[in-house]
């Protein structure tokens, strides 16, 4: 049996079947953060942060130094040589994805998901297992802002399986099975419109269409009346059909399709120079069983807007359930992306809340995030398995400590005059190959300066590269 760990209740560890003493709760949120990171390293400064929050007046006196006794008391405990370990100014748990329940889990959901259209007896069972590795709370009784925004993204993960779930349930004709525990969700969640449809198509199946038409009416005074707004157009539409006695809706019928986005920008043709690049973004991205961040970072003017997405329409088939594309606030970017994903975003939430409900939106999906100068893409990071985030231009400190870094710099010359070759033509290159060296070297090799000028002299064709290069001058 080996070593095992626990987080969907209780955090617990095991050893061939038997308990091992986890010590104190501050000790217990360290290792949460160590597991939850999946054997990716987590700087210092982030445990410090994630136990006592980013206020360090609230931060006891040698904060690193807990940290390091706490690491060293955890290590005892664990009793395995070789799996804490501490490099590069952080920790890292070496511990096997499949010896964490929620990895699993996650695991379950994904692949339930995956096959929820195609063979929905097949996902009811493998949700209904995965969902079963549930004993109450995620982490409960950790301590830390870290786990309190890790409990509340798994409460919402959980809450969209559950939903899907009973989706399943419809599909397959137990409407009797599920009503009862609908019951129970649609007056736990009585703003959640999904749940409340499928709420009103069970009542209605199983005979109580009045109690489901009445359900639907207090359904749209309660939106009116708390965030004055009127039901979803799939729930009015059902309403619809129930009045109107719809004799299709006795059956059961394929789940509904959530809707695929697709919000990238349109690539660049002319992007050069950046294979090597391309290559490791491809080979990070493609990574089934985790959620990476890709990081592009360099001087303004070096492309990493332009790469992102170009290297984002590159993988674009290993996401099929879709690309988000976002810039600004990430309150903004967060509601649009909701709204993308088929769901409506809750009226005035903080930026946490309408965090969980997109990481519970995409829960089950293969979805890839494009983020562009977001002064804060933490909240907007799927981390949920099978999803990718690419981001460009973002504050290193703003990203998790197992994000891939991928600095980019000037073109080298030749890949420079290629650029010049691509949008100016070939031919007017060839015939003033100093100038153009020249218009290279006064945009310092950026590309996006050299996509400037040289989109510049091809709108003009009575200019040769050499006035290009005078113009340039004049203007230093």
């Amino acid at each position: 049996m080996g070593l095992e760990f626990r987080v969907l209740g209780p955090l617990r560890a095991r050893r061939d079947g038997g308990e091992i003493d986890l010590g104190r709760p501050q000790q217990r949120a360290v290792l949460a953060a160590l597991l939850l990171a999946s054997g990716q390293l987590v700087p210092t400064d982030r445990l410090v942060e994630g136990l006592w929050g980013e206020d360090d007046t609230r931060w006891p006196k040698d904060p690193v130094g807990q940290i390091g006794t706490h690491a060293h008391r955890l290590r005892r405990a664990l009793a395995e040589p070789g799996l804490l370990v501490a490099a590069a100014g952080g920790y890292r748990l070496a511990v096997e994805r499949t010896a964490v329940d929620l990895f699993r889990y996650e695991a379950g959901v994904a692949e339930a998901t995956a096959l929820r259209h195609e063979d929905p007896a097949r996902a009811h069972e493998l949700l209904t297992g995965a969902l079963g590795a549930w004993e109450g709370r995620a982490l409960d009784g950790v301590p830390g802002v870290f786990a309190e925004r890790a409990r509340d993204r798994l409460a919402a993960g959980r809450h969209a399986a559950v939903k899907l779930l009973h989706d399943l349930d419809l599909a397959l004709g137990r409407h009797a099975l599920a009503l009862a525990p609908l019951d129970a969700l649609a007056a736990s969640h009585p703003h959640d419109e999904e749940v409340q449809r499928l709420h009103l198509l069970a009542l209605h199946r199983c005979g109580r269409t009045a109690d489901a038409l009445a359900a639907f009416e207090a359904l749209r005074e309660r939106l009116d009346g708390d965030l004055g707004l009127e039901p979803a157009p799939a729930v009015v539409e059902l309403a619809e059909r129930i009045r109107r006695g719809d004799a299709s809706l006795a059956a059961p019928a394929p789940l509904r399709r959530p809707p695929r986005p697709s919000q990238l920008p349109p690539d660049i043709a002319d992007l050069v120079g950046r294979a090597a690049q391309l290559r490791e973004a491809e080979q990070v991205l493609r990574r089934a069983d985790a959620a990476p961040v890709l990081a592009l970072s360099g001087p303004v003017g070096c492309g990493t807007s332009a790469l992102a997405v170009h290297i984002a329409h590159a993988v674009q088939d290993a996401f099929p359930d879709g690309q988000l594309y976002g810039s600004g606030e990430p309150a903004a970017v967060l509601a649009a992306f909701l709204r993308a994903l088929g769901e409506r975003p809750p009226c005035d939430a903080p930026v946490p809340e309408l965090s969980a409900h997109y990481r519970a939106a995409l829960a089950g999906r293969r979805v890839l995030v494009v983020l562009d100068d977001v002064a804060e893409p933490a909240p907007l990071l799927p981390e949920v398995p099978g999803c990718a985030a690419v981001v460009a231009g973002a504050e290193p400190g703003t990203l998790p400590g197992a994000a891939v870094r991928l600095p980019l710099g000037p073109l080298e010359e030749h890949d420079a005059h290629e650029l010049l070759a691509r949008i100016v033509g070939a031919d007017r290159i060839r015939q003033e190959p100093g100038p153009a060296a020249e218009v290279a070297a006064l945009c310092g090799y950026l590309p996006v300066l050299l996509r400037t000028a040289a989109t510049r002299l091809a709108s003009r064709p009575q200019w040769s590269v050499a006035d290009l290069v005078r113009w340039l001058a004049e203007r230093g």
